[in-house]
């Protein structure tokens, strides 16, 4: 049995992540808290290259505690609305290196969200390439 990598810590963390990317009350009303996207996640990264799985981890802690050096508390611990403008901070940061964590953060948030069943029910989206032909 394979060994899972977002668990625990992490998995409290990227689910901070996931709800400042997607908070309720948007264009949809749900947001990613109200659906439980951490196995597709889970899925996801392990499709990724050995090296970038590896990685995932510390790309959370790096959200983590960067936050509390910014903020005085760590991300999964910040208000929504501090949390949210955190990210938009690593999105339009002038490091290469923390733009790209978000877009990772985002890809995989945004891919659990818009395949599950509930969402796609909601949105009228089919995910899939050859559904609906």
């Amino acid at each position: 049995m394979k060994k899972n990598i977002i668990k625990g810590r992490n998995a409290a963390i990227l689910k901070a992540v996931m709800n400042a990317i997607i908070p309720r009350g948007g264009a949809f009303g749900p947001g990613a808290a109200d659906y439980d996207l951490l196995p597709r996640v889970e899925a996801i990264v392990r499709s990724y290259d050995p090296w970038i799985r590896s990685l995932f981890p510390l790309m959370l802690s790096y959200i983590q505690f960067t936050a509390l050096l910014r903020h005085g508390r760590v991300f999964s611990r910040l208000r929504e609305d501090r949390a949210m403008a955190f990210l938009h901070g690593m999105e339009t940061s002038p490091f290469f290196y923390r733009r790209m964590i978000i877009l990772l953060m985002k890809l995989v948030t945004m891919l659990a969200f818009y395949e599950d069943d509930g969402v796609s029910r909601l949105t009228g989206y089919v995910h899939g390439c050859d559904e609906g032909r």
